[in-house]
């Protein structure tokens, strides 16, 4: 019999890309107030899943994982994509070879070895790629009229998530996320969902999730039974404020536990990061230096954001050099 589930923050959002895992009593609140703003951070680390999801173009110098090592990460979430010309189109196309570094299967292996290599898991985190490169991704609305355009995409989508199923069990995967956003598949086909969830443990005896969205999604999930971590992504709305307070960042997060990024993940971290029934959290994401982003991406490295994510997944006090 399978533990009770946890709750994983895959991603979330306002320049803070999270995904919880969550469990038995995820979404309920242990009656305790919030901590004091000046007593927050913690005297060792925070929650037992500490990712972020590398995003290389290129091979990453490995000073790259030793750095994230260092930084309390004890995981590197992974993503691959399978490719669907539009929502009503019942194709999945798979390529294991192409894409960028971290994306391939070698990548995969080769990333996976490294980060064994420094005491670090591996998360594998499918998603498809819906149109065009620079086309909005609406992922949620696949879905389809009629049972046979809903049997070939679900008979290809299988093909698609199979490959990684395997995959995650030749790395020795700490997790392998079963789809991301797929909102109305998730929410009008439970059956194969159930039945994707079976089919992969014949390959595969590491932890099993799916990534719901936060928007009528994850609460509606009817499927969450048959895997081993309730996944959400996160990106839930806190605040209107152009520059909100910490304050009232960790008043936003109050309902989801029940213009500084940095501010963001202390509102994080220090509400919904404590609750009892959260496992992990998957920061969305990190690069190669020579790939990072403008200053405006969803990225906390280099940024004031990446020294509240030191404090809190390492529990170590700041230098006072």
């Amino acid at each position: 019999m399978r533990q009770p589930l946890h709750c994983l923050c895959l991603a979330t959002g306002l320049a803070l890309g999270v995904l919880f895992v969550a469990g038995a009593g995820c979404g309920k609140t242990d009656g305790a107030p919030p901590a004091a703003a000046d007593t927050l951070a913690p005297s060792e680390p925070i929650f037992d899943v500490r990712s972020v999801t590398l995003d290389a173009r290129n091979r990453p110098d490995s000073s790259l994982l030793v750095r994230l090592r260092d930084l309390g990460v004890t995981h590197l979430t992974l993503v691959a994509f399978g490719w669907q010309k539009a929502p009503d189109v019942p194709t999945v196309r798979a390529d294991t070879g192409d894409g960028w570094y971290s994306e391939s299967h070698r990548g995969v292996r080769a990333l996976a070895r490294q980060a064994d290599a420094l005491g670090m898991g591996v998360i594998l985190k499918p998603h498809l790629w819906v149109g065009g490169y620079d086309e909005a991704q609406d992922r949620s609305d696949i879905g389809f009229d009629t049972e046979a355009d809903w049997a070939a995409w679900e008979a290809d989508y299988r093909r698609f998530l199979m490959l990684y199923a395997r995959l995650a069990a030749e790395v020795d995967a700490d997790a392998l996320v079963l789809g991301t956003e797929l909102t109305r598949s998730a929410t009008e086909r439970p059956d194969f969902w159930r039945g994707l969830a079976e089919a992969a443990r014949t390959v595969y005896d590491g932890n099993l999730t799916y990534a719901a969205n936060w928007h009528e999604a994850y609460d509606s999930i009817q499927f969450w039974d048959a895997l081993d971590y309730v996944g959400v992504q996160a990106y839930f709305p806190l605040t209107d404020a152009t520059d909100p307070s910490l304050a009232a960042l960790r008043t936003g997060w109050g309902p989801h536990r029940a213009a500084l990024q940095a501010r963001c993940y202390r509102a994080f971290l220090s509400t919904v990061g404590r609750a009892p029934w959260l496992k992990g959290g998957i920061i969305w994401k990190w690069h190669p230096p020579a790939e990072v982003e403008g200053p405006t991406a969803f990225t906390p490295q280099g940024k004031p954001a990446e020294r509240v994510l030191r404090r809190w997944f390492t529990g170590a006090a700041p230098s006072q050099s």
